[in-house]
């Protein structure tokens, strides 16, 4: 008679235990990749947001060519409205300090309604900075004639030296509404220049006042 060969315990609990280490290992390894740390997303800006939403990024002049300030200069900007307070005043205004602020090395910061006189006093009170002082005047005679209710503008500046309250210049630029008289030529460069909407106005005293400061930081030659 054959035996008939029978397998100890110890070997089928052997021969069952090594799959089921296969089928846990295989299991371990899939959770391990399921819980690898998430990584960073690369869609955020590296830039930091401003509080206006805007990214804050470094401020580059687009001033033409190479007119450009080497050093920087803080201007106070005081102005002095019409009685009749137009919104073409307001808007001039905000026009010319935004400009101002674009320019490289200046920097503009409105000190509100004040008289001149009162422009002057604060110039001397100050150390470094400049004042500039715009007045808006309506522009109510053009070529010798009287226009009536006239919405054209005079806006004229003053820069007052710090410390002294020194004229340093003056100047004005015209601002000729679309729907006005239209009677005052453009005598540019000649006179003084004229433009027709409020925001180019504003930009071009803006302009008028960068000019002098070019200038005003050129090295004087020695007597």
């Amino acid at each position: 008679m054959t035996r008939k060969r029978t397998m100890s315990a110890p070997r089928i609990k052997g021969l069952i235990l090594v799959p089921l280490l296969l089928f846990l290992d295989v299991q371990v390894k899939g959770q391990s990749g399921r819980r690898a740390p998430r990584r960073e997303s690369r869609s955020a800006s590296a830039i930091t947001p401003a509080k206006d939403g805007s990214a804050s990024a470094p401020k580059v002049g687009n001033e033409k060519g190479n007119h450009k300030l080497e050093q920087r200069v803080t201007l106070l900007v005081a102005r002095q409205l019409t009685s009749k307070q137009l919104a073409s005043e307001i808007t001039i205004y905000a026009s010319f300090i935004k400009r101002l602020n674009e320019l490289t090395n200046v920097g503009g910061t409105s000190i509100g309604d004040v008289k001149r006189q009162q422009a002057i006093l604060r110039a001397r009170e100050e150390t470094q900075s400049f004042v500039v002082f715009l007045l808006f005047e309506i522009d109510n005679f053009q070529e010798g004639r009287l226009v009536l209710n006239s919405p054209d503008l005079e806006v004229k500046y003053f820069i007052f030296a710090p410390g002294t309250g020194e004229l340093k210049t003056k100047g004005k630029v015209y601002y000729q509404a679309i729907g006005g008289a239209k009677m005052r030529k453009d005598n540019w460069p000649n006179g003084p220049p004229i433009k027709i909407t409020v925001e180019a106005a504003g930009i071009e005293t803006a302009e008028r006042v960068h000019d002098w400061l070019l200038v005003a930081a050129m090295p004087q030659p020695q007597k």
